[in-house]
């Protein structure tokens, strides 16, 4: 059936919200310069775990927030930001419009680490207020550990873990053209730099250059896939008891 809620009629919505499908899939991101891949891989990311998730979990996929909070990486071209106050108030406003349609599960995928504190704060006054439950998921920090396993070395940003998801999603999307060594910037402590001087951000030394191996990518994205797919059917079997 059709998950994507602005393909639905007001009248498939009548019908299946809250009685057949109480739970949204909701992604949020940014757009940023991102290395050597798409300006809008923040977005991509989160969109492309909505789809795999949406029949698994009986979900619908609501409509992509593009724009997020960017930092760091304003200045570069194409990047663009939304204030605080503006994000806050307008992630609130889609929310409780959720809630009113009858939706009382919301996963929200966020693609995005300078929306985290936003969202965190948002979601906890969201379900004080209306009693929807929500999950806010960072699906770069939950699947820490799986980079490292997989790779053998830590990720970051526009690094290993997020040009191989890009690249699955579409080959055309990460040029390995575009790619120099030169772009990456190991992030330390000591420091606040705008705009900060490298579109691939490293955490670790000497760890998460990008590989551009497809074959890779793709079994890297399946397993990533598995990972948020495992712990959203946990947070759903463990709200059912409450």
């Amino acid at each position: 059936m059709e998950r994507e809620l602005n393909r639905l009629s007001w009248k498939n919505i009548r019908d299946l919200v809250p009685g057949k499908i109480d739970t949204l899939i909701f992604p949020v991101g940014t757009v940023e310069a991102h290395g050597a891949i798409a300006l809008g891989t923040d977005d991509l990311i989160p969109e492309s775990m909505a789809h795999h998730l949406a029949d698994k979990i009986n979900a619908l996929i609501a409509p992509t927030v593009n724009y997020g909070i960017t930092r760091s990486l304003y200045g570069y071209p194409g990047s663009v930001t939304v204030n605080e106050s503006s994000f806050k108030a307008y992630i609130n406003d889609i929310l409780i419009s959720f809630s009113h349609m009858g939706f009382k599960r919301i996963i929200l995928l966020n693609g995005h680490g300078g929306n985290n504190a936003c969202l965190k704060e948002i979601a906890q006054l969201y379900f004080y207020d209306y009693r929807v439950k929500i999950a806010v998921i960072h699906w770069w920090e939950l699947i820490r550990d799986l980079v490292k396993e997989f790779y053998g070395q830590a990720g970051g940003h526009a690094a290993l873990d997020e040009t191989a998801l890009v690249q699955a999603i579409d080959p055309a999307l990460a040029d390995k053209r575009l790619y120099d060594e030169n772009l990456a910037y190991f992030v330390r402590p000591g420091a606040d730099i705008y705009p900060i001087p490298g579109p691939i951000l490293l955490y670790t030394k000497g760890e998460g250059l990008p590989d551009f191996n497809l074959e890779k990518a793709r079994e890297f994205q399946k397993k990533v896939f598995e990972e948020v797919e495992s712990f959203v059917k946990l947070i759903l079997k463990q709200w059912d008891l409450i």
